[in-house]
């Protein structure tokens, strides 16, 4: 057994868990998606790949899915007192989701330049010109995320011990 499966294992191992991580994951997939223009619901459900989207697409995919786990793993390690201080067990999972929220909501870009102005314009360009970078940062916090979370569940278990 890989030491870096050690925690997913003992979190995964109740449906409970699992329930959260899938609770948690298919709603940011959809919402990427959605923000992505992949994914649409009027006239009817559709899902439309575009050339190009392949990256993004992955990324925000990987994005949602380790969201889930690593909410669903701070959430075990909560419920285990694992963890005294809140801040530090849910600052990579909230780091990860808004910066991959933000890199999600580039194609809002006509919202934000006519609330915001020459600003909007200017955040709006930016998001879509760095989306892809972003959305990596992003995949990269969160696998940092489930190592510290990961690293906290595994650790408790051997001064248990």
């Amino acid at each position: 057994m890989s030491k870096y499966s050690l925690g997913a294992k003992m979190v995964f191992s109740s449906k409970v868990y699992v329930l959260i991580a899938t609770s948690v994951a298919i709603p940011f997939w959809i919402v990427f998606n959605v923000f992505d223009q992949l994914l649409f619901f009027s006239p009817s459900i559709i899902f439309y790949m575009r050339d190009g989207a392949w990256p993004g697409f992955l990324l925000s995919t990987a994005a949602a899915t380790l969201t889930g786990i690593v909410v669903s793993m701070n959430i075990y390690a909560l419920r285990h007192s694992i963890s005294k201080s809140l801040g530090s067990l849910f600052s990579g999972s909230s780091v990860g989701v808004a910066t991959s929220a933000c890199a999600s909501c580039s194609s809002i870009a006509l919202f934000l330049a006519t609330s915001l102005g020459t600003a909007g314009l200017a955040i709006s360009t930016f998001l879509s010109n760095y989306q892809i970078h972003l959305r990596l940062l992003s995949v990269v916090i969160l696998i940092w995320a489930y190592y510290s979370v990961h690293k906290k569940i595994t650790t408790s278990c051997s001064k248990k011990i």
